[in-house]
Order: structure tokens, then C-alpha cells, then sequence
């Protein structure tokens, strides 16, 4: 038929089609229509270009072109040329005539009442499997009861014969004859496949007189013809030496030839006959194996009651179902499998397959995804055969992610490697919690402590004190009967105290008994020992540190014994040594941290980003805090942590002056805290995280949104139930930002350098002056963000006072305060600003050549290999607040002064604080220098000084010189 020209004709008859979907009459209108239809749609291009295709699918595609001919007014097509329905399956009309007739004459006798016998033989993949599918699924259409029996290899358990030893030849002949006869139907049909293994407890097939007889032989005389009257019976060999072909036909079954082999798979997948000439190549004309790959083509979803049977019946494709089946608990729903774990599972690489076992997976984000015959042939594997495949992943050291092999470990119930492994990995306790409840209930002694510990040290290392899981594995230890086991816990008890911010109660537990035994100076301790031995001590040095002790601080974790602590030590040292303000030393430990220790060395990357802003390195800092960021998603660490360290680079990003960046970062970081009290009733998270945003939105000229955000973490603060002194350092920090809001607004600039200070005074400076002189009345702590808070107080207030005789004196406070050459460069900075107010000009002058002569210093306090020793990397605004005061200062130099500022200004890093640059001194020019619009002109001919103000037109020409600039201010 030509199907191409009867598509044209319809085409050109057709009415326009409404609506947005494919054209009708279209290919792709007709797949839709087909698959609609219960028809393969793949099949279409074949049958229209090729004819070639399964006569259903024909068929199909005549009845919808027959109801557009009818649309079309065009005539149908005639009884002779449309494809009548195939009155038999797809597989069977393309693949030879014996199967086709082994079929029609079983069918057929059943269809008459009859109880037909029948024996067919063949090679495997010569058809016997899909011929057994074909004619179980007719049968039941016709509701006749079937039973089949697969008998390839040992048979004993699918006939349940019990397994006999010491016995008789002929007592197992009588036996395998018992079993086949209590295997026999009443009614109805039987189906049986033999190969050539057949084999009971490892034995040959015996007659009841114990004589070795042939698969075929016996099977055809124990349940061909001992099948009841009425039963018909369909007997598939592999080889049918030995058989009696007296009374019973034997039809022979052959492979299909290339050419219907080729046609089967155009017609039922849809492929070129190139393509199709590749796969039967690959399957060696192996119909089990041409069906499979056809049934897989057809996306009708229908499956025959055969076809899971059939697919479990193929050696490897059986092998996947197994494979896929064990992986699928171990992963989310609709997740791929890792190539390397299913390799691991199968035993080998899925590329080795052939083509049509491949088919049963698709490539997906690197994995293999199982197809939908896949998984329904997962209930049919045996619980046996999930364990091996489980413990295939279990033993693939290596080569398969560490979740997941302690997630086969755990599934085998294999304790003792699984403690192994979290022993010689600590850092892959990370996952062991959705391990803990199997763990709890299964594992014993020993194993279940060194678990247990895991468990507890993984969510003590996220801060998750507060945890059931965690609560529960400690609980799990103090029940032991070892007391360095429960010294360990107890220790663990004291941490979540410190925690908490009960000081009292981690001392009490310190002093517990089984702790102080194991505080005993003893160089020969058990591991339990050495490990409690050296948290305990890292927990002094904590609480020493809490209360600014830090000289016992440092002491307790420079302890020798501390070291077995390993990398937390390293990150303790690194910590108390920043806090005493031993950089160098600080920068050593935490450098140190070793990276097979993706958490602490995250964590260190950020205490070494956060200390890198503090020594005014911010481009550095940014550096480090995005290292963490990336370490410490990998190593799945908490939500709060990844927030506080996004936070900081935000604080980062506003301090090199790339202020929106900031807050689209800062923002990330809120989304990942719920709006909702976070867990254990702690606020301040969530609370840390607004507060650090106000001074952004400050940055970008918004002092009423940085005042919301300041509203929104003191509620937090106000009602937070943990960490009453975190708690209330925050509300401190939090209220002076309430202050630069007021300031912000009172001096009518953002909140980003240069910043000058106040020489009007207003009501929103009084009331900023008010906060910060409240928060001065503080009694003074010295812990070591106190002080940092106390510096800003001093520097910030200097800023809101238009006295600038006291607006000195609050620079001084400050500057007594500043411990590293960064801060008293501020200082210095904030106090050469009061002085250029004070009209003191030359010792403002003086005074900003020597925070030059600090910013000179900064890199030396941090400096190796990673940091140049050149001030390009230090605080970027910071230079341009000191560049804006020396031109004010020089700005009666006129045109000089300007050039000078403008080479200046092209320095790395100050491209967003040009403008403010140039606005600053734009003003001072504008009021100081009798010459201002000849200076401007002098270097801008084409300066619109009609319209604009001097400062604006000197701005606006500085910009368009320098090219377009981002823009930091309000928008």
C-alpha cells in the first residue's frame, strides 16, 4: 500500500485545524493518534515511507486515516488495500511459521474444547519463551486457568521438591516423580520450558527406577503425559534428545532470519534499517532477546502476564532487575543510580550489556535510570539475590560514594565493617543518621559504641546538641559498663552545656568522676580514653575561652593531649589564638586543617575569611568565606552554618563596595533559616542574619528598610530562649546598627565610604547619638567582640557629632582601643576627618600619612605565599575615605589636586567608590576654592555647569571619562 500517497491526498483535502497542537494529519498528529489509540508510535515512519510495520499498528493507522477521509470527503480505503486486524501477536506473524503454527494449532485445540499436547524445540532465543508468553496470554483472554513452570538449572525449589541426601538413585527418581506429579494442574493448561540444565539438588533427572533420562525425556514423561485428561500441555526443550516422539508432534522452532528479525524490530521500535541491522547483529537473532527490545519500544505501557516472566528468564537482564531492585532502597525515588554503584552491583559496566538489557536503563545526570519493565520486575527478585547484590556495594572500597556503602552495610547488617569505616573515615559520619534507627535495634557491643559515638560526633560537630538522634546515641553510651565509654559521653554532655551557654552545668559535668579519671595524665590510654582525654581538654580551653581566659584557653588546647583531638584541635588553636590576637599564629592552625576534613576545614576557611575582614583584607576574606561556602555544602554541613557564612561574604561583598551583591547574598542566606523560631527555641540565627543585613540596605541608601530588618532581629532577640550571652552581645550589635540607620539618614549619604562627618547637627543624629551613648554605658567585657563593638561605638559617634572638638575626642577613645594596624588606621582616619573639621588641615594631613604608613603593614600580619605584600589588597574603601580627605585637604591646588585624584582613583578595587570620591571633593570644591568653575572647566570643556551644580557636572564628567561605572547608591 502506498501509504505516503493516501497521506498527501488526505492533506491537500483537509479543513484548517484549530487550536495550538500539532497540524492535523501531520506525523506528529498521527503519532499522538496512535499512541491514543494503543498503537506504537514509533512505528509510523516505517509503515508510511517503508511499509514495514506489525499489522495492528497498520491497522491502527488505517482507521485513522479512514476517519479522515471521512473529514476530508475523500473515500475510505477499500476492504482489499486497508490491513485487517492480525489474528495473531505482533512477534508471531513476523517471525516464522513454525511458531505461528505451534501457536494457531495449541490455541486453537483449547478454542475447541480440546486438551491439546504439544512438545516444540529449540536453541536458545529460538522463540520457545515468547511462544509460552504468546499462548499463555490467549488462553487467558479465553479465561482458561494456566500454569507454567520455568525449569532451567536446579528445579528442585520451583517443583518444591525436599532436598534428599544419602538417599537411593531410585528413592530420588521417586521423589522428583512425587514432586512433578503434585505439580500438575486439575484443569486448564500447562506450560512448561526445560533447558538442558535441568538438574535436581545439583543430580541428573532419574525415572522412578532411579535411570538417568535426558531434560526433555523426563519432563515429557512425568508431566506431559501424566498430566490429567482434559489438561492441555505445552512442552518447550531446549534439546530434544532422548524424547519418544511415538503420539506427541514435535515442531521445531528456528531463530528468525536477519531479514525478520530486521523487520520485526523497524516495524515495533521504529529505527532505520541500518539501525536495526546493528541490534540484531548485537542479539545474535536471539528472539527472547528481539522481543524484549521490542516490548521496551512499544510506549503503550501494556505488559503480557508473560512478559516480567520473560524478562527474568534472560540471564542479564535478570541480572539488572536484581541489581536495580537492591540500589532502588538505597536512593530517593526517581533518583538515578550512580554508574559506579550499579557496576558494583551488577559486577560489571552496563556498557558490556547487550543491546538488549541496555535498553532496560537510561542514561540520566550521570546515572542510570531503570525503565518502567524494570521496575516491575522488582517484586519478582528474591530477597536473596538483593542481599548479594547489596553486598557487592558493601565490599566496593573505593570505587562506590561512601553514603552509599554505608548504606549497603547497614542493609546487609555487616556492623563490624561499617565501624571500621566510620573509624578510619570520621567525616563520612555524616552519614550514618538515617542509618541510626537500623544500628540501634541490630548492632551490639562494641560495634553499636563506636557508632553510636560517630552518630553523636556528627551532630555535636554541626551544633545539633538539641538533637533526638543525638540525645538518644548519648543515652546509648551511658548505658555502657565501660566508664571510659561513658567519660566520652559525658564530655559529649558538657559540650552541649557550653552550647547552650550553661557554664554551670558543663563544669559539673567536667567533673564528673568517670571524667576525671580519664583527665588523669597517663601516656598509655585506650582510644575511648585518648579521645575523651582530648575533648574534655578542648572544652576547658572552650569554657576558658567564653570567659575571656584566654591564656588558660590557650594552655588547655596547646595541651599535647589535645592533639588526638586532631583536626578539631588544629581549629580550636586556630580559634583562641585569633581571639588573643595572635594572628600569625592563628592563620598557622587553621591553614592546617586538613581538607580530607571537609567540615573543620570549612569551618576553618571561614574563621580564617572572617579574621582576613577584621584585618581590613576584605577581596581575601571574600576568597576564603566562598571556599567555605563550597566545602561545607559538600560536606553537608548545617543550614544555619552555610547561612552565617554567606552572611559574612555579603559583609564582604559591601565592604569592597559591591553593596547589592552583598544583599542578594545576605538574602541567600535568610532562605535558608525558617521565618519561624528555628529549632530549640533559638532565635538567634535567623536574628544575626537580619541585623547583618541592615547595614547593606544602609550601603544602598535605604535606612528605612535597614531600621524593619534592625526591628525584626531585636523581636528575635527579645524572645530567644538559648544563648542568652550570644544573645545579648547580638541585641548590642544590633542596636548600634539601629544607630547608622539614624546616622545614614541624618547625614543624608549611604552608609559606604568615603563617609565624612556630621557639621549640622539634626534630630536623626541626636537620636543616633542617644543609642550609641547608651550602648557606651555598657559595662565593658573583654571578650574580644566587645571590644571590636566598643572601637566601632567610638568611631561611629564621631561620625554623628557636629562638635568636632568631641567628635575628636571620640576618635582618640576609639583609636586607644585598636589593636592591629587596620583598625587604628581607621581610627586614625575617623579622627583626620574631625580634625579637616576642626580646621586643623596639617595635622589631619599628618594624620592620614600615617594610617598609609598602617595600610602599608595590613598584608604583612597575614602575609605567605597567598597574599602579596602590597596594599592593593587591603580595605578598598578605607583607601578611598583617606584619598577623599587629602584632596580635600590639597583642593585649593585646584587642577593638580584633580589629576592627581584621578590617577589615584585607578587603582584596583576603588572603581565603586569613584563617584562617592568625586562627590565629595566635588562639594568641597563647590564651597572652598573661589576657582571652582575654571578648575572644572579646565578639565572638562563640555561640563554642563548651566543646569547642573558644580559637584554633579565634576561627577558626571569623571564618570563618562572613566566609562561606564556600577553604581552603588540608591537607584
Amino acid at each position: 500500500m502506498d501509504w505516503k500517497a493516501i497521506l498527501a491526498d488526505l492533506r491537500a483535502h483537509l479543513p484548517p485545524g484549530e487550536g495550538s497542537g500539532p497540524v492535523r494529519g501531520s506525523l506528529r498528529w498521527l503519532e499522538a493518534e496512535m499512541r491514543e489509540r494503543g498503537a506504537n508510535p514509533a512505528s509510523l515512519r516505517n509503515i508510511v515511507y517503508r511499509d514495514i510495520g506489525t499489522p495492528r499498528d497498520k491497522a491502527a493507522l488505517a482507521s485513522i486515516l479512514n476517519d479522515l477521509a471521512k473529514l476530508a470527503g475523500r473515500p475510505e480505503l477499500g476492504p482489499h488495500s486497508a490491513p485487517v486486524a492480525a489474528p495473531l501477536p505482533d512477534e508471531l506473524e513476523l517471525l516464522g511459521r513454525s511458531k505461528k503454527r505451534a501457536f494457531k494449532q495449541f490455541v486453537s485445540g483449547v478454542r475447541a474444547g480440546r486438551a491439546p499436547r504439544l512438545i516444540v524445540s529449540g536453541r536458545a532465543g529460538a522463540g520457545k519463551t515468547i511462544l509460552l508468553s504468546q499462548v499463555e496470554r490467549a488462553l487467558l483472554e479465553l479465561q482458561v486457568p494456566v500454569r507454567r513452570l520455568a525449569l532451567a538449572g536446579e528445579a528442585g525449589p520451583v517443583l518444591g521438591l525436599p532436598h534428599l541426601v544419602g538417599q537411593s538413585f531410585a528413592a530420588l527418581g521417586q521423589a522428583q516423580t512425587d514432586a512433578a506429579r503434585a505439580a500438575l494442574p486439575d484443569h486448564g493448561a500447562l506450560l512448561v520450558r526445560v533447558t538442558r540444565e535441568l538438574s535436581f539438588a545439583g543430580g541428573p533427572p532419574r525415572d522412578p527406577l532411579g535411570r538417568t533420562v535426558t531434560p526433555a525425556r523426563w519432563a515429557q514423561e512425568q508431566l506431559l503425559r501424566r498430566a490429567p485428561d482434559g489438561v492441555a500441555v505445552l512442552l518447550a526443550v531446549e534439546d530434544p534428545e532422548g524424547l519418544d516422539e511415538q503420539g506427541t508432534e514435535l515442531i521445531e522452532l528456528r531463530p528468525p532470519s536477519p531479514a525478520e528479525a530486521r523487520t520485526y524490530l523497524m516495524g515495533r521500535l521504529g529505527v532505520t534499517r541500518a539501525e536495526a541491522d546493528r541490534l540484531v547483529a548485537e542479539t545474535g537473532r536471539h528472539l527472547d532477546r528481539l522481543a524484549l527490545l521490542g516490548s521496551l519500544g512499544s510506549d503503550t505501557g501494556e505488559w503480557a502476564p508473560g512478559g516480567i516472566a520473560d524478562l527474568m528468564a534472560d540471564r542479564d537482564a535478570r541480572a539488572l532487575a536484581e541489581a536495580t531492585a537492591a540500589l532502588q532502597t538505597l536512593l530517593p525515588p526517581g533518583h538515578p543510580i550512580p554508574g559506579p554503584v550499579l557496576e558494583a552491583a551488577l559486577g560489571s559496566d552496563v556498557s558490556s550489556l547487550p543491546a538488549h538489557a541496555r535498553a532496560l536503563v537510561r542514561g540520566a545526570d550521570g546515572g542510570w535510570l531503570p525503565s518502567a519493565a524494570l521496575q516491575a520486575a522488582w517484586p519478582q527478585v528474591s530477597p536473596a539475590a538483593r542481599l548479594a547484590a547489596l553486598r557487592h556495594v558493601a565490599g566496593a572500597e573505593g570505587t562506590v560514594d561512601s553514603g552509599l556503602r554505608m548504606s549497603a552495610l547497614a542493609a546487609v547488617g555487616d556492623w563490624a565493617a561499617l565501624a571500621t569505616l566510620v573509624t578510619r573515615h570520621p567525616d563520612d559520619a555524616r552519614h550514618l543518621p538515617p542509618l541510626w534507627p537500623a544500628i540501634r535495634q541490630s548492632a551490639q557491643g562494641t560495634q553499636l559504641e563506636t557508632l553510636a559515638r560517630a552518630v553523636v560526633g556528627h551532630h555535636a560537630g554541626r551544633g545539633e546538641y538539641g538533637h533526638p538522634r543525638l540525645r538518644d546515641g548519648l543515652f546509648t553510651l551511658l548505658e555502657s559498663d565501660r566508664d571510659v565509654v561513658r567519660a566520652w559521653a559525658r564530655v559529649k554532655l558538657a559540650e552541649s552545656s557550653l552550647e547552650a551557654g550553661n557554664i554551670e552545668a558543663a563544669h559539673l559535668q567536667l567533673a564528673h568522676a568517670d571524667v576525671a579519671a580519664v583527665l588523669e595524665p597517663v601516656t598509655s590510654l585506650e582510644p575511648w580514653a585518648r579521645a575523651a582525654q582530648a575533648d574534655a581538654l578542648l572544652v576547658e580551653a572552650a569554657l576558658a575561652r567564653w570567659q575571656g581566659d584566654l591564656e588558660t584557653a590557650t594552655r588547655k588546647a596547646s595541651d599535647p593531649r589535645a592533639e588526638h583531638g586532631g583536626p578539631r584541635a588544629l581549629l580550636w588553636r586556630g580559634l583562641i589564638a585569633k581571639d588573643a590576637g595572635r594572628w600569625p599564629e592563628a592563620l598557622t592552625a587553621l591553614r592546617a586543617v586538613p581538607l580530607s576534613s571537609p567540615l573543620l576545614s570549612g569551618r576553618a576557611r571561614y574563621q580564617e575569611g572572617d579574621l582576613m575582614l577584621r584585618l581590613g583584607l576584605p577581596g581575601a576574606g571574600l576568597r576564603a568565606l566562598d571556599d567555605a561556602a563550597s566545602r561545607l555544602e559538600v560536606a553537608g554541613g548545617t543550614a544555619e552554618e552555610l547561612a552565617r557564612v554567606l552572611a559574612r561574604s555579603g559583609t564582604a561583598l559591601r565592604r569592597l563596595g559591591r553593596a547589592r551583591e552583598g544583599l542578594e547574598r545576605l538574602g541567600r542566606a535568610l532562605a535558608l533559616l525558617p521565618q519561624d523560631l528555628p529549632r530549640y527555641g533559638d532565635a538567634v540565627p535567623r536574628a544575626r542574619l537580619l541585623s547583618e543585613a541592615a547595614p547593606a540596605h544602609l550601603a544602598l541608601g535605604q535606612p528605612e528598610e535597614a531600621l524593619r530588618v534592625a526591628g525584626e532581629a531585636l523581636a528575635l532577640l527579645s524572645r530567644s530562649d538559648g544563648r542568652r550571652a550570644e544573645a545579648g552581645y547580638r541585641q548590642r550589635r544590633t542596636l548600634l546598627r539601629v544607630a547608622l540607620a539614624y546616622l545614614t539618614r541624618g547625614l543624608g549619604r549611604c552608609y559606604l565610604q568615603p563617609l565624612s562627618g556630621a557639621t549640622c547637627d539634626s534630630p536623626d543624629l541626636a537620636h543616633a547619638r542617644q543609642l550609641m551613648d547608651q550602648l557606651l554605658l555598657h559595662g565593658a567585657d573583654a571578650s574580644d567582640r566587645d571590644l571590636i563593638l566598643r572601637l566601632d561605638l567610638h568611631l561611629s559617634r564621631a561620625l554623628a557629632e557636629p562638635d568636632a572638638q568631641r567628635a575628636m575626642q571620640d576618635a582618640s577613645a576609639g583609636l586607644s582601643l585598636a589593636r592591629h594596624p587596620y583598625e587604628e588606621a581607621q581610627a586614625r582616619a575617623v579622627h583626620a576627618d574631625a580634625q579637616w573639621r576642626a580646621g586643623q588641615p596639617d595635622q589631619a594631613l599628618a594624620e592620614i600619612n600615617r594610617a598609609y604608613a598602617l595600610l602599608r603593614r595590613v598584608p604583612g600580619a597575614v602575609q605567605d605565599s597567598s597574599f602579596p605584600a602590597s596594599i592593593s589588597e587591603v580595605d578598598p574603601g578605607l583607601q578611598a575615605q583617606l584619598l577623599t580627605l587629602e584632596a580635600r585637604i590639597a583642593v585649593m591646588d585646584g587642577t593638580r589636586t584633580l589629576l592627581w585624584l584621578r590617577d589615584a582613583l585607578q587603582a584596583d578595587g576603588l572603581a565603586p567608590f569613584r563617584t562617592g570620591v568625586w562627590r565629595e571633593v566635588g562639594l568641597t570644591l563647590e564651597t572652598a576654592h573661589p576657582g571652582a568653575r575654571d578648575v572644572v572647566l579646565t578639565l572638562h570643556p563640555a561640563a554642563d555647569l548651566q543646569v547642573l551644580r558644580l559637584s554633579d557636572a565634576l561627577v558626571q564628567a569623571e564618570e563618562s571619562l572613566c566609562g561606564s561605572r556600577p553604581r552603588v547608591g540608591p537607584s
